[in-house]
């Protein structure tokens, strides 16, 4: 059996087939960075995890690169009346639209840590790739695919490739051909059309020189410029959520198309909505839950991972409490099992094998990971002789990434450190460096905690935030005065 995954553009299974035999691309979209990322978002930047390792586990080799929107992300219909996030942020905090991107994007790394995500391969910040994108506006001009309005310049649909292919939408039908009562759409052809360059308003942090003037680039574009850069035209996997599915994903494949002459991604994985005690998270609703606030609740980020995985990444899921506490238990039971095989006695290789062919059944039928954490509960269960039941564990956890077996001593932190457990007992001055960092967080500069985090590494320490409580130090082995 090889590895079928469900195409949304085919919508369709179907047999994965690397352009480069042996490895494949990938692009991800990442975050948004002007807050914390929530329970939602890490859910589907957990599909980009488990295709890596699945991907691995099949003997491919992965390529991925997963972006960070650190400007420009806001939502086409209110381009004249909502500002960019980060801005709006920065603003709010009284801090710049870098910092805040800066300290939001080293938080969403580390809930990245924090929930055993395999890094991506490149992190492109959009505020990096500006000349990528004015090089594909210009290049759509060229091809009489983009037009100017004013000091805007606009995507024309009509003259794209594939629009509508990936999310079904048709040109004057849908939600786009619904917004004229917007300003900004009497400026354009057609209401699906949308902008490639703004302009920017003196003073604007994010903004560039153009041959349109000084502005900056629409969302869409972005993803497209940083897409084609890294993987090239013609690549083989592009995921995401599905509330991205249209119009984002939508209008970054026809423009790609449109400016290469490329098929761009040859494969889209969308991961579904999480919802929250079956209501949408909001900010009205008080239930846009992050890591930090589970881990105030008791809740390990290993348990929300396990929890997910107890779902099919294309399936709805209902975060409830009731329901996470219930998958803690479960995956306490399961890491007990393993724990306590080492002296079990039962049949053997063949049994080890019957369960070794089910659960890679499961992984290759679209990444079933509910299917195969149930091959696994099955095999911890089964008597298995200890030496092969932590075997197949090892061999699992590739995929799964749970954490089946606990490695003694050092754990992995960041950038590959090998960090060892709590330090019983910190020097004087590194508690002192922790508390001004504390300080500094709670009055939300985050510019001199990011400061303040590199001396405490610089004294062979690390400091982890984690829950509403203080911070967990550790000491880096290999390291400074480790």
């Amino acid at each position: 059996m090889a590895l079928s995954l469900y195409d949304t553009a085919a919508r369709k299974k179907t047999t994965f087939v690397p352009l480069r035999p042996g490895r494949a691309g990938i692009y991800t979209c990442g975050p948004t960075v002007y807050r914390y990322a929530h329970i939602g978002n890490l859910r589907t930047y957990l599909l980009t995890d488990l295709l890596i390792r699945s991907l691995r586990f099949e003997g491919i080799v992965p390529f991925a690169v997963q972006n960070i929107t650190d400007m420009g992300h806001m939502h086409e219909e209110a381009l004249d009346r909502v500002e960019d996030k980060v801005i709006a942020a920065a603003r709010a905090a009284g801090k710049t639209g870098r910092e805040i991107a800066e300290y939001f994007t080293e938080a969403f790394f580390a809930d990245c840590r924090r929930m055993n995500f395999l890094p991506a391969d490149v992190y492109p910040r959009a505020s990096a790739h500006v000349p990528e994108m004015i090089a594909i506006a210009r290049e759509l001009e060229r091809r009489g695919a983009a037009y100017r309005e004013g000091d805007y310049v606009y995507f024309d649909v009509a003259r794209a490739k594939g629009y509508g292919e990936l999310s079904g939408a048709r040109l004057g039908e849908g939600e786009a051909a619904e917004r004229t009562d917007v300003s900004i759409h009497r400026r354009k052809r057609h209401p699906e059309d949308f902008t490639l360059w703004l302009p920017a308003e003196p003073g604007r942090e994010f903004s560039w020189d153009s041959p349109w003037g000084r502005g900056w680039p629409g969302w869409h574009i972005e993803c497209a410029a940083m897409a084609l850069k890294y993987l090239g035209d013609d690549f083989d996997i592009h995921v995401g959520g599905s509330d991205l599915r249209f119009p984002h994903h939508e209008n970054s494949r026809s423009m790609a198309m449109t400016a290469t002459d490329g098929r761009f991604a040859g494969l889209w994985m969308h991961a579904a909505h999480l919802l929250v005690e079956g209501h949408k998270m909001s900010k009205s609703m008080k239930n846009e839950y992050t890591l930090d606030d589970l881990s105030s609740r008791g809740v390990d980020p290993m348990d929300f991972r396990y929890y997910c995985l107890t779902l099919h990444y294309r399936t709805p899921m209902n975060f409830t409490w009731e329901g996470q506490a219930a998958a803690a238990k479960a995956f306490s039971r399961l890491k007990k099992a393993f724990s306590g095989s080492a002296t079990a006695a039962g049949p053997g290789q063949e049994a080890a094998a019957g369960f070794r062919r089910k659960f890679r059944e499961s992984v290759e039928d679209d990444l079933n990971l509910p299917k195969a954490v149930g091959v696994v509960h099955e095999a911890a269960h089964a008597g298995l002789p200890g030496a092969a039941l932590r075997e197949l564990a090892a061999e699992w956890d590739t995929v799964l990434g749970l954490g089946l077996i606990p490695a003694a001593g050092a754990e992995t932190g960041e950038a590959g450190e090998k960090v060892a457990g709590d330090a019983s007992f910190l020097p004087a001055p590194v508690v002192e460096l922790v508390e001004r960092r504390e300080a500094a967080r709670k009055a939300r500069d985050f510019k001199e905690a990011d400061t303040l985090r590199d001396k405490i590494r610089e004294t062979g320490y690390d400091v982890v935030d984690e829950g509403s409580g203080p911070p967990r130090v550790k000491k880096i082995v290999g390291r400074g005065n480790g």
